[in-house]
């Protein structure tokens, strides 16, 4: 199958590279903007975790800047510049910059596709705003940020992957040439300095380039229906919903534990149905077991909240997750230093 896909893997790498030289040599210009904006992208298609990196910034930053999330409202149905409530339905906004919102509701988010109509709308409408975090706009050159933060996961970093369609990639690795800042994501919690200097090699990093590893962080579990926390550090019997790119973290985090798991594996975006709620509940109507309930993701219960009322008493909770940094504070004071520097004046 690879090499009946290579030909057209070729060809989407001559578009791709033909469509950055023309940026790279401002035949195709990117515009600046007064105001500091951190691009959080990637250069395969989903799963590398940018929504928890949107958050981590946002809990950075918050501190003291006021901050906007500019996103393509990936999913949503509807069209146009959209300014984001937490009441706004999933199928306005797009689950995650609706999760963006409901999690930090102080935090204005902003889905449009044009992003820089996008831009110019927030600097317009909200002088306030101090910072934009452009969320995966790592292949939108018409905008030009101060600060591009490429992630790329542990598991299948760049450097190893295949342009679409015989891999994963949306453009040449060369790419990478852009990014001021690389995390490798979804890293284990232990790993040994001769196997970060291995992932490290394979980056050929610039001078001007910082690399860093994050990690997942798993919370305890929130009630869906009533947001109660589940206090019992007891072994379950799980169904467990998911429709994000790779789930295999997650079910290896709870296997670990010593959970017993029934996976529900749904698309990434999966847009759920009452179908898919009777499906849920049939599995976990069928476990026998004492200690079981339905677990699933931040992304996943944004949608699933609509349906809340149809999970009658069973048991259904949400695995929130955050990340950490292997030089923490490196990072953070990286990312301050950057917003301080770049303020736009009152």
């Amino acid at each position: 199958m690879g090499f009946l896909l290579y030909p057209f893997s070729v060809i989407y790498n001559s578009i791709t590279t033909i469509r950055n030289w023309l940026f790279d040599y401002n035949i195709l210009v990117s515009k600046s903007y007064a105001i500091p904006i951190i691009c959080v992208g990637n250069l395969s298609v989903g799963g590398s975790g940018k929504t928890p990196q949107i958050k981590f910034l946002i809990n950075l930053l918050k501190k003291e800047y006021k901050v906007a999330v500019l996103s393509r409202g990936y999913g949503r149905n509807s069209s146009g510049l959209q300014y984001i409530e937490t009441t706004t339905s999933v199928s306005q906004a797009g689950d995650e910059p609706l999760l963006i919102k409901q999690t930090h509701p102080e935090c204005l988010v902003v889905v449009e596709k044009n992003r820089n109509k996008g831009v110019q709308s927030i600097m317009n409408d909200h002088p306030e705003i101090d910072v934009i975090l452009l969320d995966d706009g790592f292949q939108h050159r018409w905008i030009k940020a101060g600060l591009n933060i490429l992630l790329t996961p542990y598991n299948n970093p760049f450097s190893k992957d295949h342009l679409l369609p015989l891999g994963k990639l949306r453009e040449n690795s060369k790419g990478a040439i852009r990014a001021s800042i690389i995390i490798f994501s979804k890293c284990p919690e232990k790993m040994t300095p001769i196997e970060k200097k291995g992932l490290e090699s394979g980056l050929h990093l610039f001078a001007y380039q910082n690399l860093y590893f994050s990690t997942i962080k798993y919370n305890p579990w929130k009630c869906l229906t009533t947001a109660e926390i589940l206090q019992e550090d007891n072994r379950y019997s799980i169904t467990l919903v998911s429709g994000i790119a790779h789930p295999l973290a997650i079910v290896t985090f709870l296997e670990n534990k010593g959970h017993t798991i029934s996976h529900l594996n749904y698309d990434d975006h999966h847009n759920y149905s009452s179908k898919d709620i009777k499906e849920m509940l049939s599995v976990y109507n069928k476990d026998k077991s004492t200690k079981k309930l339905i677990l699933t993701t931040e992304k996943d219960a944004v949608k699933l909240n609509a349906f809340k009322d149809d999970f009658g008493d069973a048991n259904i909770y949400v695995l929130p997750i955050n990340i950490a940094f292997e030089k923490q504070e490196e990072f953070e004071k990286q990312i301050l230093n950057y917003v301080e520097n770049n303020k736009r004046n009152s």
